[in-house]
């Protein structure tokens, strides 16, 4: 059973799906009304502990609370942990000691999910007097983003990989700094792989953190820099199941029905440790990417279902997920689906390329006023 804002077609083909029409504020109504059953979270409710501290009261919750939630997501606690743990860490600031506007910070809002308010703290950016929520600055680093997965078992933690994540890119409609996809596992020189399963392990151990959760990084050379923990499900989950052929929302119920136990958790961190690296043997070199399109203007959602089986879009083998149903209302700047590439070898994909430009003329079709033809009802 799942409660959605979006209820898109693929998920009511695999799950009970309660529409969530006032989102956050009708989960407590929606899961008091469901089976009893354990929940988890996703998307960015790691922005709303106390909703979670409500949640937690109606149902069981398998993943991490209100108060390792609140911990983790603190900028400044983080940041203490990781200069503790003499690991690399950004610098970061509070707004009541604004940086020079040099180009040296970052400005980022405290409730931030998934790039969302983010901006380079420069001439061109907000007054502060005008943010209408909570913000900080970050020192800036350069580099590669990418994203660690990880799955904690109590005194344990395992690197599951790292993808490389795509920000803002203008061919998917995404603004600047908002996530739009992912590509890995990526073959990381030893030195790195070791010093982010290491943060990861660090802050899982100092925060209590359980289950599947991923950390974001800036790779600059041979220095990876965190700039944040998302300690929930990720979106880079699906690049792991695809490419490892593991069921890991089966493990991360696990790691959070053992995480009371010691004894329990130990044995689960070994056995999963186990499959890892039997499933990295097995499957070396095959990848996975996911691109999110964000809707280049305000649009109703045109047949999906079609367009994949359409000649032009076939051909790339790509699929089409998050299928909106069709004649669908979307806002500029909003996704309307996400494109899947499985078992693939190089990153900005030829057939990425060719999905999105049938994409893009399909878009220009729907558009008003347009006369381009639909791909899907060529000859």
């Amino acid at each position: 059973m799942c409660a959605d804002q979006f209820a898109d077609e693929d998920l009511r083909e695999v799950a009970d799906v309660v529409v969530v029409d006032r989102y956050p504020g009708d989960l407590a109504k929606i899961i008091n009304h469901s089976p009893p059953c354990p929940w988890i979270y996703t998307g960015a409710l790691e922005n709303r502990p106390a909703l979670l501290e409500q949640l937690a009261t109606l149902r069981p919750l398998l993943g991490n609370p209100a108060d390792v939630v609140r911990a983790v997501r603190d900028p400044f606690r983080l940041y203490d942990s990781l200069s503790r743990h003499r690991l690399p860490a950004l610098a970061v600031r509070r707004t009541n000691e604004p940086a020079p506007k040099d180009g040296r910070w970052m400005l980022k809002p405290w409730r931030g999910s998934a790039g969302r308010g983010i901006c380079l703290w420069d001439a061109d950016a907000p007054n502060l007097h005008d943010l209408n929520e909570p913000y900080y600055f970050q020192q800036r680093a350069s580099g590669e983003p990418i994203s660690g997965l990880f799955l904690a078992t109590g005194g344990a933690t395992t690197l599951i990989g790292a993808t490389e994540q795509w920000i803002g890119r203008p061919e998917l409609s995404a603004k600047p700094f908002l996530y739009c996809g992912s590509i890995g596992p990526l073959d990381l020189p030893e030195d790195v792989a070791g010093q982010i399963a290491e943060t990861g392990a660090k802050i899982a151990s100092e925060f209590d953190l359980r289950g599947l959760f991923g950390v974001d990084f800036l790779r600059e050379n041979a220095v990876a820099w965190p700039t944040e923990v998302n300690p929930r499900y990720a979106a880079s989950v699906e690049i792991y199941e695809r490419t490892l052929d593991l069921a890991l929302l089966d493990w991360h119920i696990r790691a959070c029905e053992a995480h009371p136990d010691p004894e329990k958790s130990s044995s689960l961190a070994e056995q999963f440790r186990k499959t890892i690296s039997e499933g990295r043997s097995t499957t070396l070199g095959r990848k996975a990417a996911k691109a999110i399109v964000y809707a280049p203007f305000s649009l109703r959602t045109p047949d999906l279902v079609t367009l994949e089986k359409s000649d032009d879009f076939a051909s790339t083998g790509i699929k089409i997920a998050d299928r909106p149903a069709v004649d669908s209302p979307v806002t500029e700047g909003t996704p309307i689906c996400t494109l899947i590439a499985e078992r693939t070898d190089q990153p900005g994909l030829d057939s990425f390329q060719r999905a999105l430009a049938a994409l893009a003329v399909e878009f220009a079709r729907i558009r008003p006023g347009s006369k381009v033809q639909s791909p899907s009802s060529k000859t």
